[in-house]
């Protein structure tokens, strides 16, 4: 195979269109639909659907594209290698991010990594868990930050760096804040019956994070009463100390936050925070430092802010980088 032909027909597919992938490839659109028929007579079959504006994959086309991605990516890794063995500096990759907490990490840790590679450039992209674990899957990006939930991974490489509880969080004013004692540093249980008549602010539909929250309430026999729903994690404190209603909230963005009250579950409901990368993947010297950085800055981070609720669900190795991929 043409591992340049490979190339095109994949940037078709991502594009759905030939003329838009035409102008990404910096080819006429002419010369590649002539690469495209002429692929597709030598297959004796078409590889796409056609409509003006939305070319959807055949049958043979999905098994050309899923084909061509793992041998582009093979193609990649080798390239990746063969850098690490040369020592070289000049490199670019992309980097998804989860919103709001994986910018603050970034920015914290970037510096210090270009100190050591100073050649290397990294892209952060903020996109959702799901979106950043699809394009991983399809190599459409090297290496992803996340939060994600142990029935939420795909077949993917995932390394923790913490596993983050996520609490429920009410006004100051309201009477279960009042009446349940709480040691200093200490965040205590309630049970979740407790608050089943109570508003709710939830993450949006189809977020890790309400898949995560629609299992607590599911798990406890309970219909939430849902009065808001946001895109935004970091927004939901802001409902909650309104004295508007309450609130799952994950650690990060509760720690730093006096004008909420926490509160444990029982099973103290967690889920990961992790980077992911392709099992196909070769995880190259300049990420692994990355990653290692990234373990570092959040290890201290939680350190200084972490208090005490009875399970705090600490990674086993959470400096420790894979040296292969699995």
């Amino acid at each position: 195979m043409d591992l340049k032909q490979l190339e095109y027909i994949v940037k078709i597919a991502d594009e759905k269109n030939v003329s838009r992938a035409a102008e990404k490839l910096f080819i006429s659109q002419s010369a590649l639909n002539q690469q495209l028929l002429k692929l597709e007579k030598d297959l004796s079959a078409p590889l796409f659907f056609r409509t003006r504006n939305n070319w959807q994959l055949t049958e043979v086309g999905e098994i050309y594209v899923r084909t061509a991605r793992e041998i582009l990516g093979l193609k990649e890794s080798a390239y990746n290698q063969i850098a690490d063995v040369l020592g070289s500096e000049s490199r670019h990759f992309t980097l998804g991010i989860a919103p709001g907490r994986g910018i603050r990490m970034f920015t914290h840790v970037y510096p210090k990594f270009l100190e050591k590679f100073p050649g290397v450039s990294i892209s952060p992209i903020e996109m959702s868990s799901y979106r950043q674990q699809s394009l991983i899957a399809d190599e459409k990006l090297d290496l992803g930050f996340l939060t994600i939930g142990d029935s939420q991974k795909i077949n993917s490489n995932y390394h923790t760096i913490y596993s983050e509880e996520i609490f429920v969080a009410l006004p100051t004013n309201h009477p279960l804040s009042k009446s349940i004692s709480r040691s200093p540093g200490q965040i205590p249980e309630i049970e979740l019956s407790a608050l089943q008549d109570e508003p709710f602010v939830l993450m949006y539909p189809g977020s890790s994070c309400r898949f995560l929250t629609d299992a607590i309430f599911g798990e406890a026999g309970i219909t939430p009463n849902v009065l808001f729903e946001t895109s935004n994690a970091g927004s939901i404190a802001y409902f909650v100390s309104s004295g508007l209603c309450c609130g799952f909230i994950p650690e990060f963005y509760a720690l730093e936050r006096n004008d909420i009250s926490l509160f444990a579950l029982p099973s103290h409901p967690h889920w990961d925070v992790a980077f992911c990368y392709s099992k196909r993947s070769y995880l190259s010297k300049p990420l692994k430092e990355f990653i290692r950085l990234c373990s570092e800055y959040w290890t201290e981070y939680y350190q200084q802010k972490r208090p005490v609720s009875g399970n705090t669900h600490e990674s086993e190795h959470p400096d420790s980088v894979p040296d292969e991929t699995l």
